[in-house]
């Protein structure tokens, strides 16, 4: 079995601004957006995969039962049947923040990060935290002009595994105590 052995850096970021206000419209995960959702997820984590070494570079979404187990965490803006932007959020934690690549630098991103943030205050939670790999400057970069910090950069070493069938799969190994899923 062939093995790549892959080490990255994580930033944990806390939320230290203020109260949001957001008007973006979104709706839950359902089965019906899944094939949508999924090219979604894997266009937009590929590139930085592919620059990380972590395997397989195209494919990062998790299965249709593993999505619908948590659908309620899964938020889409949808327009014109279109999935433009999704966000995850479990807890007090913001996770995938994805944007139709079609949509990128049209403000999707700020808006839908907004909502998370919203979300979370609306219930009283904190502190709100993420965690975004350090190789990813332009969502660091947002990330602080919406109120986040820095808290903690954390080495994560991961191993991709190809299995007797040429499929990679990949694996943390350590994560220096992060709670990554």
């Amino acid at each position: 079995m062939k093995k790549i052995v892959t080490n990255f850096v994580m930033c944990e970021m806390q939320y230290r601004g203020g109260t949001v206000e957001s008007d973006i419209e979104v709706v839950p995960f359902e089965e019906c957006h899944y094939i949508q959702y999924r090219y979604l997820v894997d266009s937009c984590y590929y590139e930085m995969r592919r620059a990380l070494d972590i395997r397989p570079y195209e494919e990062f979404c998790e299965s249709l039962p593993a999505l619908l187990k948590r659908k309620n965490n899964i938020f889409l803006h949808i327009k014109d049947s279109e999935i433009i932007a999704a966000v995850t959020i479990f807890g007090n934690e913001i996770g995938e923040l994805v944007v139709n690549p079609r949509h990128q630098g049209k403000g999707f991103g700020r808006q839908i990060a907004k909502y998370a943030i919203k979300h979370l205050q609306m219930q009283n939670i904190s502190p709100i935290t993420l965690n975004v790999t350090k190789w990813n400057i332009k969502a660091i970069g947002l990330y602080e002009s919406l109120g986040f910090e820095i808290i903690s950069e954390n080495k994560v070493k991961g191993e991709s595994t190809m299995d007797e069938n040429g499929n990679w799969i990949f694996k943390f190994i350590s994560t220096e105590g992060m709670d990554l899923r």
